[in-house]
C-alpha cells in the first residue's frame, strides 16, 4: 500500500535538495526502478545490447530497443555505465506523438533533446568491435552489404548488430551517479 501511495503523488524535483539532483524524489524514484539493472550484465541479460565504446565524463550507453515510449521509470530505454560496468544514468526516449511518463512531465525536470533518425551497428572488423552511428534516412533495412555500399563499415567487416533509431525526444537521468552540473545535464564530469 505504501508503495502504491508512492507511485501516485508527485515527484520532487527540487534540485537545491542536494544541489545536484541526487537526493530528488525523482533521482530516487528512478534509482528504485532500475536497482536490477546496477551491473551492466545484468542489463544484457534482459536485452540492452552496447551502442557505444567509452565517452569521457559520460560513459557506455547499452540500449533496449524495444523499449521506447517507456511506461514507467523501469523501462528506461538506455541505461548509462561507468567504466567499472555500474549504472551511472538513465535514458528516456519518446517517439513523436508518443506520452511522456507523468514523472518526467512536472516543473523541473529540463534537459530535453531531440535525436534524429539514425542507425546503429556494430561491427568487427581485424578482431576489434566498434560502436557505430550513422544518419540514416533510406526506408531500407541496414544490411552489411549495404552499409558497404554506403561506405559505413569496410568490406571485410562483419556486421554483428543494426537497428534503425527512430527521431526520439530524449532525457538523461543521473539518478546513479551524482552529477556537479545537474540531474538532467548532457554529460557528467565526475565520470574520467
Amino acid at each position: 500500500m505504501l508503495l502504491l501511495a508512492l507511485m501516485c503523488a508527485p515527484l520532487r524535483v527540487d534540485a537545491s535538495v542536494s544541489g545536484d539532483g541526487y537526493d530528488s524524489d525523482l533521482a530516487q524514484a528512478v534509482r528504485a526502478a532500475t536497482e536490477r539493472y546496477r551491473l551492466v550484465v545484468w542489463a544484457q541479460h534482459d536485452g540492452y545490447v552496447q551502442t557505444t565504446d567509452y565517452i569521457a565524463s559520460f560513459g557506455t550507453m547499452y540500449t533496449n530497443h524495444d523499449r521506447f515510449d517507456p511506461k514507467d521509470l523501469g523501462a528506461p530505454t538506455v541505461l548509462v555505465y561507468d567504466v567499472a560496468g555500474r549504472l551511472a544514468a538513465c535514458g528516456y526516449q519518446f517517439q513523436q506523438g508518443a506520452t511522456v511518463l507523468p514523472a518526467l512531465s512536472v516543473p523541473g525536470v529540463t534537459g530535453w533533446y531531440d535525436i534524429p533518425r539514425h542507425v546503429h551497428y556494430n561491427i568487427i572488423v581485424a578482431g576489434m568491435t566498434y560502436y557505430a552511428q550513422q544518419p540514416w534516412s533510406t526506408e531500407q533495412q541496414p544490411t552489411a552489404a549495404l552499409l558497404v555500399k554506403m561506405g559505413f563499415m569496410p568490406s571485410d567487416g562483419k556486421l554483428l548488430f543494426a537497428f534503425v533509431h527512430p527521431p526520439a525526444r530524449a532525457i538523461i537521468v543521473w539518478a546513479w551517479a551524482p552529477n556537479p552540473t545537474g540531474l538532467f545535464a548532457a554529460d557528467n564530469p565526475s565520470l574520467p
